[in-house]
């Protein structure tokens, strides 16, 4: 009898799901309106299915703008909290697509965006899959007491995208930016809906008095709940024990050596004893050092303490319970000094070493696994990482890690031990100014660190090789660091080595005054000023020059000091995250690999400028949701855990489907604090870890899965399979 009713009440189950579903509008009743993006874009309605067909190169955005029919202002959303609309690839290779929900400001421009809340999907070729929208709801009443020092805050706050008034959407935007797609984009969309019924706000969103503290004694966001919460302590124990049999149970993905290469696949004998790089196929590989195919999939910043911090002071109003800041909590808390941006800028004082900070992280590890708790960090996450499929340790990894007895390959980044002297008439795009490659300390300062703190990663095997930075700042224009030297005082090295560069081409400054049409009085009156000319244009062919020259001498050093102190060893630049396409074609001159930080959907057509073919790591990316605490779903949003996994699976994917890309690192292994981290507020949910050291177990079984066939897939799909 047991049998029946079990299928009844799936059958419940099924018809309360479905009836969770409500149709937004009638595709073939001609419930919305459909305009192109651009003129060239084509928007079809056949029956209940809308068909896109986009050109290649078509713009930077193309697709569809969606508006209610005739005689309705808005779409009303308020009904669920995920809008979805199936989407089929019909074309033989991966695609992706965007959709926005949009709240318009009061006004005709219908660019003036109020709020947005977004997603995108990635599809195989002929895949058809919902793409999936969560959206949270901005609530004015409670702007006045939001808290502060966090990029996006919880449903019901009006900060940060992701969140829309729901009964008010002006607009549906749909929509793909694929400038290297150099063929049709043809997608197909039906079933418009709402899922997942609305829940009411909590209580304690009516009033400052009932919302604080709202930072649970694990440090996770109290007023809501989630699959996987911890509510006590010794639910960290037993998650513990958990965890010890499945990874014994799952020590490593079968079919790979030592070092995370394919030992099933071909040897390359010519290729032993340290790291290279491998066009097999039509495609590219790292070796390893037993000659064997090495296809990089990486995790970054295994880190417990450098991004899992949050700021305490001014806030502490914030959070329910914290440990007495003694001696004896003393590793928990920190005064560390910080970058200056976001809620913290300027309140730290001149060494920012005033404002109290704590590590949730560590603190939920030391209630796991006791005092000992960073050994275990330390040789846990290198056994999670074989039984999850990473073969590479990326970017900002522990040092303890890289020294301890067992690690996984790595490609770190040199780590100098000052911030550098910078170009100071570079304008600021991102994180910092270009460094001044003129002044010898640059040079010094990369050798300092692989002679010294860096010294264990020169000999060891498992180093593939280094960064050195992270996202410079190039500039759009092939004079902008050039022009960044003229801009910059006398004392400047740059500055130095523009003039001896004018001098060596001009006879005297009237020479130079001739072309540029300027005024100098002499060369000491040139290398003084800090202003553009009056008119650029005409300087533009010697700023192009020495721009290249700079350019040059920033990738022949690092390469130059790398070779030297460290031979054998490779290098992959800076990690792009702009393009400039003439900046990466000098820089393949001097790499063995290149890597780039690509936040995007999927990867499949990207490519590196014409003429280039190398290998390339993706130095970030990731897949983020707000449904686990965490408010900012990150760079890549999904409605929900399982969308991640997905996600994350399907940009695996396509970067083995793409012949260029010989690896992929994963940003990144923790998630960060609710609350955000001091530097610049970023409170991303993005790990493959929370706050209290629980794996996220559909990321687990995603990576593990791609992991398993990614060498395989690499041969066997995509161009020259």
């Amino acid at each position: 009898m047991r049998k029946p009713f079990l299928l009844f009440s799936a059958m419940l189950l099924a018809a309360g799901l479905a009836a969770a579903d409500r149709q937004l509008f009638s595709i073939a009743r001609g419930g919305a309106v459909f305009a192109p993006f651009n003129k060239t874009d084509k928007v079809k309605v056949t029956g209940d299915r809308l068909a896109l067909e986009l050109p290649p190169k078509g713009g930077r955005w193309q697709g569809t703008i969606v508006t209610p029919k005739k005689g309705e202002k808005y779409f009303d959303l308020s009904k669920g909290a995920v809008l979805a609309v199936d989407v089929r690839n019909n074309n033989k290779y991966p695609m992706h697509l965007q959709m926005e929900i949009v709240n318009l400001k009061e006004g005709k421009d219908s660019n003036a965006f109020a709020h947005i809340a977004y997603s995108s999907i990635a599809l195989l070729p002929g895949e058809k899959a919902p793409l999936r929208v969560r959206y949270g709801r901005a609530v004015k009443e409670s702007s006045e007491w939001a808290p502060e020092g966090m990029q996006r805050l919880p449903d019901g706050f009006v900060k940060g995208d992701h969140k829309i008034v729901p009964d008010q959407v002006a607009q549906l935007r749909i929509w793909t930016s694929n400038p290297d797609a150099d063929r049709p984009m043809r997608f197909e969309l039906s079933n418009f809906r709402v899922e997942e019924p609305v829940k009411p706000l909590p209580e304690a969103l009516k009033s400052k008095e009932a919302f604080y503290p709202f930072i649970d004694r694990f440090g996770q966001y109290k007023h809501a709940d989630w699959p996987g919460k911890v509510t006590d302590v010794a639910q960290l124990g037993e998650r513990k024990l958990a965890e010890d049999r499945e990874l014994a149970a799952h020590p490593a993905i079968p079919g790979r050596n030592r070092f995370g290469g394919w030992s099933d696949g071909p040897t390359f004998e010519e290729k032993k004893g340290g790291w290279g790089t491998v066009k097999y196929k039509g495609k590219w590989f790292l070796t390893d050092p037993e000659g064997k195919l090495f296809w990089s999939l990486g995790m970054n910043t295994t880190h417990d303490k450098a991004d899992s911090v949050t700021a305490i002071t001014f806030r502490e109003n914030y959070f329910e319970e914290l440990p007495e800041n003694n001696a004896e909590n003393a590793d928990f808390y920190t005064k560390q000094s910080f970058p200056r941006f976001g809620f913290y800028k300027g309140k730290g004082g001149n060494q920012d070493t005033n404002i109290l900070q704590f590590h949730f992280y560590c603190y939920n590890m030391f209630r796991k696994y006791g005092k000992e708790y960073h050994k275990e960090f330390v040789t846990r996450s290198q056994r999670r990482f074989s039984s999850w499929g990473f073969n590479t340790n990326g970017n900002w990894v522990h040092p303890d890690i890289l020294k301890a007895e067992f690690h996984h390959p790595y490609i770190t980044a040199v780590e100098f031990a000052k911030f550098y002297d910078v170009i100071e008439g570079c304008r600021q795009i991102g994180w910092q100014k270009f460094p001044d490659v003129f002044n010898p300390e640059f040079a010094a300062g990369i050798k300092e660190a692989l002679q010294t703190r860096q010294k264990y990663t020169v000999d060891d095997p498992f180093c593939i090789g280094y960064f050195v930075d992270n996202e410079l700042s190039w500039g759009k224009t092939n004079t902008f660091l050039a022009e960044g030297a003229l801009r910059s005082p006398a004392s400047q090295h740059a500055k130095a080595a523009l003039t001896e560069f004018c001098q060596n081409k001009y006879a005297d400054i009237a020479g130079l005054n001739k072309v540029w049409g300027t005024a100098y009085k002499n060369w000491e009156d040139f290398r003084a000023s800090t202003a553009m000319p009056a008119e650029p244009e005409k300087a533009r062919a010697d700023l192009e020059e020495f721009n290249d020259v700079i350019v040059n001498r920033y990738f022949r050093t690092c390469k130059e000091v790398i070779n030297r102190e460290a031979p054998g060893k490779l290098y992959f630049g800076c990690r792009f995250n702009d393009r400039n396409e003439k900046v990466i074609a000098t820089s393949a001159k001097y790499l063995d690999g290149c890597s780039f930080n690509l936040y995007h959907p999927e990867i499949s057509a990207w490519r590196l400028p014409a003429g280039v073919d190398m290998p390339v790591i993706v130095g970030e990316w990731h897949y983020g949701t707000a449904t686990n605490g965490p408010a900012h779903p990150g760079l890549q949003p999904a409605a929900n855990q399982a969308e991640r996994a997905r996600g994350f699976d399907r940009y695996v994917r396509s970067a083995l489907w793409n012949p260029q890309i010989a690896g992929v690192h994963y940003f990144k292994y923790t998630d960060q604090m609710a609350t955000g981290r001091p530097a610049d507020d970023e409170n991303i949910q993005c790990g493959f870890v929370d706050v209290t050291d629980t794996p996220y177990r559909e990321m687990v079984d995603a990576a593990r899965k791609v992991s398993s066939e990614m060498y395989q897939y690499r041969l066997s799909e995509g161009p020259g399979k």
